[in-house]
């Protein structure tokens, strides 16, 4: 199993940084790997409730919120995705530091193919999704300090599978 850990400052409150980070469908205006997101559950936010994403790389992922704690805590295990992986979960932790809110990332992955997966998430998976993730942190940044100026869609970035 690898594990990757991000974080980043964000110069907003945690309630201002739930507010976009917890609305599901809204991942494409700040993800630049994302093309479209949508909810695939009657519920549209807390516990169970699932989206479904469409990459702009023609790749998807289904996921399911597993940790619901408003302006504390989100976390999401994949259902199915288009990418060899057994497993994923992510979470997400917000914290008040210096005036603001430190975000961070903790996700865990084991890829298929056996002992094939594991060359590859050394060589290539592992520093695509960290990049992925860095560009996913950068688009949120941006989203929740400057939200009247929609992120425009740039040239595509290596991303993180599920963010």
């Amino acid at each position: 199993m690898t594990t990757l850990e991000n974080s980043i400052f964000i110069a907003a409150s945690p309630d201002q940084v739930w507010k976009v980070l917890a609305r599901l469908d809204g991942l494409a205006e700040y993800d630049p790997a994302i093309a479209e997101a949508r909810i695939e559950t009657r519920e549209r936010s807390g516990l169970l409730a699932e989206r479904r994403c469409e990459l702009k790389d023609g790749n998807w992922f289904r996921e399911r919120v597993t940790a619901w704690e408003p302006e504390r805590a989100l976390a999401f295990e994949l259902c199915e995705c288009s990418f060899p992986v057994r497993s994923l979960a992510h979470r997400y932790q917000l914290t008040t530091e210096n005036g603001g809110t430190r975000v961070e990332q903790r996700m865990q992955y084991e890829l298929k193919l056996g002992p094939l997966g594991a060359v590859l998430d050394a060589l290539l998976v592992r520093r695509q999704w960290n990049a992925g993730i860095r560009a996913f942190f950068a688009g949120l940044k941006d989203r929740v300090e400057s939200p009247d100026e929609p992120r425009q869609a740039g040239p595509d970035t290596l991303h993180a599978a599920p963010s």
